[in-house]
């Protein structure tokens, strides 16, 4: 049997790692002794002298150890502080008292004095802990970045396909309303049905093969827009009145596809409805920013509507695509009366 195929790629990687890590503790800890003993050098390195830099290293090793695996993430992640430096403290007493008798053994009693062994060997437990400490630390900041980038990445998949199913919604929606307009017009056999069939493959072009893209220039909306309200002029009644206000001339903000449609045809639908008191339909585009669309509709309703406040389907689905689209980038406002219905929606576009 393979020692990959009982543990993963990941682990094999760590363990690698935690070896590479002793083996260069051993050779510096090895350099360090040498140039702190005069004239101790490697050929004066005997099978005792390295026994005991290896128990050295193993005490050392189990001093990190406990701190890792241990103390920090039952004590000082869980902000147990006092307790955490107390037994860390005891850790590094445990490490001193352990090496200090266990190598005298192996040198024949030829330690220094206790003090000054005392101090060195507090000094290197002290930097290993902190040495460790820190690439722990480390490590797990670059898994928990990697760990973020993978949700963000799920997330951002996430909302591109509701997005997607959104947008396709849009269109059925859209095309229904419109083939609804154009069967009137053909039952009364009106004159107006040739003109309606070629705005109509207009708006269909716009809608199938413009509108894919995440962002689309505001001007091309606009031509999509106006021609949708052309579209309805044909068939609405002779007394409502309709006004399409650009200002401002940045018509190359880029902005997402098929939002404001849906407000025109909510407008259409409740705002001409009120044959006797002068209807009408206001749209303003607000282009005189270089960073944001202020768009505003404003109808008159022959009485109190109540699915106007809540949207209707055309006026959910918009809704959810701002929340998606531009999340604290966007105001939306809807202010209804018995007899007025606005809508005012502001998007920060940079």
């Amino acid at each position: 049997m393979k020692f990959s195929s009982f543990m993963p790629k990941r682990k094999r990687n760590l363990v690698a790692q935690h070896i590479l890590f002793w083996l260069i503790s051993i050779i510096l800890f090895t350099v360090v002794l040498i140039y702190t003993r005069g004239d101790f050098n490697f050929y004066s390195i005997t099978l005792q002298m390295a026994a005991s830099i290896l128990i050295t290293t193993i005490f050392l090793a189990i001093s990190v150890y406990i701190n890792l695996l241990w103390l920090i993430p039952s004590f000082f992640n869980r902000r147990k502080f006092l307790l955490f430096f107390i037994l860390e403290l005891a850790n590094i007493l445990l490490f001193i008292f352990c090496n200090y008798f266990i190598t005298y053994v192996f040198e024949g009693g030829s330690h220094p004095n206790f003090l000054t062994e005392f101090i060195a060997e507090f000094i290197l437990v002290l930097l290993f802990l902190i040495v460790s400490t820190l690439l722990k630390v480390m490590r797990d900041s670059i898994t928990l970045q990697d760990v973020e980038l993978r949700m963000k990445e799920v997330e951002k998949q996430k909302i591109e396909a509701e997005l997607r199913a959104l947008k396709a919604q849009v269109n059925p929606h859209f095309f229904f309303n419109t083939l609804n307009s154009l069967y009137s017009l053909s039952l009364d056999k009106s004159d107006k049905a040739p003109e309606l069939i070629l705005k109509l493959s207009d708006l269909m072009r716009y809608v199938i093969y413009e509108s894919k893209d995440d962002q689309v220039p505001i001007g091309k909306q606009l031509d999509f827009l106006q021609s949708y309200v052309y579209l309805e002029r044909l068939r609405a009644d002779e007394n409502l009145q309709v006004d399409f206000v650009v200002q401002g001339i940045h018509l190359d903000l880029k902005i997402a596809p098929l939002l404001y449609i849906a407000f025109i045809e909510n407008a259409f639908k409740h705002g001409s409805k009120d044959k006797k008191n002068d209807p009408y339909i206001r749209i303003v585009f607000n282009l005189e920013n270089t960073d944001c669309v202020i768009f505003s509709i404003e109808n008159k309703v022959e009485g109190y509507h109540e699915h106007n406040a809540g949207g209707g389907f055309g006026l959910s689905n918009v809704k959810k695509r701002l929340e998606l689209l531009y999340p604290g980038r966007h105001e939306l406002k809807i202010v209804q009366s018995p007899t007025l219905y606005r809508v005012e929606l502001t998007i920060l576009v940079r």
